[in-house]
């Protein structure tokens, strides 16, 4: 995979920040990239700006919570490009509500998105790559996936997960042979609008109410201003581009947070509390 020219890059989330700054990066070099988005609107912007430059796209109205979605996506892409090289993990959510106290829902619509539709994109995108003898795939998770957040159960709880899984893929597809890479993102906090654009489905009913607690109306303040004061996610895709091309797994993308993860298992191995 050092050569991208010419192949296919799936990336769901594809219509704003991370997503797409990732598919902006593999039209620079030179791949056909296939959208996918829940956002309809952001999605088509997206693909204007890359029908601009040239690119060949497909854009694909997607909701990665949904099994069929995903797999019509994979569907769409092989019959549309014939195959699918890089595959993006991409869609996210930070979640709404007081996981303790609101209701169930917002649980649901995490897991769906941030854990679901990593493991709908492995299931449905694996097998093409596993056949057509070459791939890539990037689950993207948080640093929350490697240190605990507050406040923030669901997310922390997806990103774990995400974490977990692609570790496993990763061993599983070494110790196999197979041909498919695979990496897992965990950014700090990246300038998008993963707080201020949610969209909530309505097959969940109605959103939850903001949270009343004092540590939920905390972290909801802090998440918010931290991702506006966020680095560029056009920094988070070229390390993405250069874990692809050197087969990478980890990729940490903010220097200054890798530590806590290495602190968090020292008080582990140590049987300290958290800090």
């Amino acid at each position: 995979m050092k050569d991208l020219r010419g192949k296919v890059a799936v990336v769901t989330g594809a219509g704003s920040g991370i997503g797409r700054s990732l598919v902006h990066a593999f039209a620079a070099e030179g791949m056909k990239v296939v959208l996918a988005d829940v956002n309809e609107a952001g999605m088509r912007a997206v693909e204007a700006e890359l029908a601009e430059r040239g690119t060949e796209v497909l854009p694909v109205l997607c909701d990665t919570a949904q099994e069929a979605d995903v797999h019509a996506l994979a569907q769409r892409t092989l019959e549309h490009f014939g195959g699918a090289h890089v595959l993006c993990n991409n869609a996210g959510v930070a979640g709404k509500g007081d996981p303790w106290g609101g209701p169930i829902s917002a649980w649901d619509w995490v897991i769906g998105i941030n854990l679901y539709g990593v493991v709908h994109g492995i299931r449905a995108f694996l097998p093409i790559m596993q056949d057509q003898g070459e791939g890539h795939i990037v689950n993207t998770a948080s640093m929350a996936g490697l240190i605990a957040l507050p406040g923030a159960a669901a997310y922390n709880a997806t990103k774990s997960a995400v974490v977990a899984i692609s570790e496993g893929l990763f061993i599983e597809m070494k110790g196999t042979g197979s041909p498919v890479g695979v990496s897992v993102l965990c950014p700090g906090f990246v300038k998008t609008n993963l707080v201020t654009g949610q969209q909530w489905p309505d097959r969940l009913g109605p959103p939850p109410p903001e949270p009343s607690t004092p540590i939920g109306q905390m972290i909801s303040t802090l998440l918010t201003e931290s991702v506006a004061n966020g680095v560029d996610p056009a920094g988070i895709a070229a390390e993405v581009l250069q874990a692809i091309r050197t087969d990478r797994f980890w990729i940490l993308t903010h220097p200054e947070m890798r530590q806590a993860p290495v602190e968090r298992m020292l008080r582990a191995a140590a049987q300290e509390n958290p800090a």
